[in-house]
């Protein structure tokens, strides 16, 4: 059965970007592979799940066929904190009947993140 290794977000601010994400998800960054494209890999658990590439872009992330990526936390008050801590906008919401409390931020360049807590 596949499972979903990592995500690839292209930045213009990589510094923006990376600390942004260090402090929504504590990602960490770690080993990349000396490409011929500038980027760096964030790590979750050891896991280099997000790995950006830093481009030349005028403008934000359109909006198109990815819309977000999804993390799961189990404390719903550490996904609050968290995403209260990017200074970034938030918008709550659930999943109907699930019990899976939703956190979406929207981050530099257009990116949303949502954070998914059980309730």
């Amino acid at each position: 059965m596949p499972n979903l290794d990592h995500v690839n977000i292209h930045t213009r601010d990589a510094a923006v970007m990376i600390d942004f994400l260090t402090t929504l998800l504590g990602v960490e960054e770690g080993y990349r592979p000396p490409f011929s494209m500038p980027g760096h890999w964030l790590y979750l658990e050891g896991h280099p799940a997000i790995h950006l590439n830093v481009v030349q872009r005028d403008a934000d992330f359109p909006q198109g066929m990815l819309n977000h990526a999804a993390f799961g936390f189990f404390d719903r008050n550490d996904a609050i904190s968290r995403a209260t801590a990017t200074g970034y906008r938030l918008e709550h919401d659930e999943i109907p009947g699930a019990g899976i409390g939703q956190i979406f931020v929207y981050g530099p360049e257009g990116i949303r993140i949502e954070l998914q807590y059980r309730q």
